[in-house]
């Protein structure tokens, strides 16, 4: 007989408040059913208070490591619920991924065991179904009863804002926090007055008063308020009494949240007391959007991505503005212009405190002559094959290729593998001829793809006419943003406009 070394599996979500579920009851069960089977237990794998809906769970990662080290080659858990509540992962694990490894795979509670041959009936999939189902259900529910009780006026989410606390005598009330409540009117009277974010951010962190993380109780690396935190409070409508419904999307299948477009918000007016009164959020929200241009378009530059502060080393930040007024005078269509700026001395002033910009237009002149001193000085025929091969490697269409013929390795792998499987006889021959004529249409497919794809590639920019774009090139008219990332790793600018450029060549 097989000697196993089988490692148990125990999940608990948060959600779940069965006492049959908990993680003593389930190992219980599985140690017990170990013992009386003789089965050798060598690891145990706990993942309490995660989803059985989600692909990566710490413990449950662990696990798959170890099989796939050798170092266990059984797995038991109580019921299929507690390895995956995804029907689509239940029959991955249990049809593709344990037969691989050859893992045998035993549900106590389900009276499921692969045994010595690892085959699974057709049940797994059944479960899989109605687990997926059970926690689709429970996730529609709790969706219903929170924006009720939002409707209601009622605040749900777990942390109250800034300058504010949740109400001793209900939890679902939001009452002014009058130990920082000031703070918040503090930022508003200052912004009006014409200080930026930035300038209120430092003195708020010059008088030392804590961020909203730091004030929750949350571990902090440093206590300095940043324009973002400043930006957040002053567009808050919570401030003047007002509840926002439908700002964040959740998933309670993958728990991810995602923000939803202002527009999409749903106001709920006078659910709790304001800090700040309307008339003055309403002319802060008026200042906010005259001072931030929003272009109609996507500008794509020449020196995307390649453009840092020589002082902190973070990348700078691509901007643009209008300037509308000149000696008092207002200017008649103002022309757009753009620039870089190191936006460090905003976020972290401790770190750089330089704040300073170039133009555009000056930066791009400083890179193209360079760029030409660099190209006069050396002999480029010696860095062809560099430079050519750097190009490709940024292009979309070589890289799409690239992609395709290593998928047609790993189908070439596959059918290796599974030739092995057939010649050992750990795999019935019909199940062999399946799996064989799936991998051999994939096959196909890929093939046609790559002899596409390869023809496209043919058509690009030819090597001689990228030399002679390279060798030729007096201004920026004939150049673009892949170009010029061939040539340049990055380019660094300091406070002084001193400008150092770090050469692919």
């Amino acid at each position: 007989m097989k000697a196993y070394k089988a490692g148990i599996y125990l999940r608990l979500s948060k959600e779940d408040d069965n006492p049959n579920n908990s993680i003593i009851a389930q190992k219980d069960i599985i140690l017990g059913y170990a013992r009386k089977n003789n089965f050798d237990v060598v690891k145990e794998y706990i993942d309490n208070g995660w989803s059985g809906i989600l692909d990566s769970r710490p413990a449950f990662n662990e696990m798959i490591v170890d099989i796939l080290r050798k170092k266990i080659n059984m797995v038991i858990v109580k019921d299929l619920s507690r390895l995956t509540r995804d029907k689509n992962k239940t029959g991955y694990y249990t049809e593709i991924f344990f037969p691989d490894n050859d893992v045998r795979f035993i549900s106590v509670n389900d009276y499921i065991d692969s045994g010595e041959r690892y085959e699974i009936d057709d049940t797994i999939m059944l479960r899989g179904i109605v687990n997926q189902s059970y926690l689709t259900d429970v996730s529609k529910k709790i969706k219903s009863v929170i924006k009720d009780m939002k409707e209601q006026g009622k605040y749900v989410q777990h942390y109250a804002p800034y300058g504010y606390k949740k109400s001793e005598d209900d939890k679902y009330k939001l009452v002014i926090d009058e130990k920082v409540a000031c703070n918040v009117k503090m930022i508003f009277d200052m912004y009006l007055k014409g200080h930026s974010q930035g300038q209120i951010a430092k003195e708020l962190t010059k008088r030392k008063i804590d961020t909203p993380k730091k004030y929750k109780g949350q571990k902090v690396a440093i206590n300095e308020w940043r324009n973002d935190s400043i930006s957040r409070i002053l567009k808050d409508p919570t401030y003047i009494g007002v509840l926002v419904l439908n700002k964040y999307e959740s998933d309670y299948l993958t728990k991810k949240v995602k923000k939803t477009p202002r527009e999409k918000w749903i106001l709920k007016e006078n659910t709790h007391d304001a800090i700040i009164d309307k008339e003055t959020f309403e002319e802060v929200q008026k200042m906010l959007e005259d001072k931030f241009y929003k272009p109609k378009k996507k500008y794509e530059y020449l020196l995307k991505d390649l453009v840092y502060c020589g002082h902190c080393k973070a990348r700078m930040q691509y901007k643009s503005r209008k300037r509308t007024k000149a000696h008092n005078k207002k200017i008649k269509n103002p022309k757009e212009s753009w620039y870089f700026k190191c936006r460090m001395i905003y976020n972290f002033p401790n770190i750089c405190d330089k704040g300073h910009t170039i133009t555009e237009e000056t930066l791009n002149k400083i890179v193209i002559k360079s760029l030409n001193e660099r190209l006069e000085d050396i002999k480029i025929d010696n860095a062809k094959n560099k430079i050519i091969d750097k190009y490709r490697k940024s292009d979309e269409k070589y890289k799409e290729l690239l992609r395709n013929q290593n998928l047609k390795l790993k189908i070439e792998n596959d059918i290796k593998k599974l030739y092995n499987k057939k010649i050992e006889q750990s795999i019935e021959l019909e199940e062999f001829k399946e799996k064989y004529k799936i991998l051999k249409q994939k096959e196909k497919e890929i093939l046609a793809k790559i002899k596409l794809l390869e023809k496209k590639n043919k058509n690009r920019l030819s090597d001689e006419n990228l030399l002679k774009i390279i060798k030729n090139f007096k201004t920026s008219e004939n150049l673009d943003n892949k170009i010029m990332k061939m040539l340049i790793e990055r380019i660094e600018v300091y406070e002084d406009k001193t400008v150092k450029i770090i050469f692919n060549f």
